[in-house]
């Protein structure tokens, strides 16, 4: 298995919403989601790192962080609008 992590930051509508998608992207990986640390900031913002880990076959990890990066940089700013 590989372990990785990812810093979640922003408003905690968003926070919530990059969550769920991370989890369900490393449950799709064969992953599991270890745990997470939270830190409130000013605002209703907040920053989260999410712990977890997925297979080594097949390069998963760069595969999870791929999804979860296109997700963020493509499909979040289309909820604003």
């Amino acid at each position: 298995m590989s372990n990785s992590l990812e810093l979640l930051t922003g408003p905690i509508a968003d926070i919530q919403k990059k969550y769920e998608i991370l989890s369900d992207i490393v449950s799709e990986a064969n992953g599991k989601v270890h745990g997470s640390q939270s830190h409130m900031m000013q605002n209703n913002s907040m920053s989260l790192i999410v712990y977890y880990e997925v297979p080594h076959e097949g390069n998963k990890r760069e595969e999870v962080k791929q999804k979860f990066s296109n997700y963020v940089r493509n499909l979040l700013p289309l909820q604003r609008k």
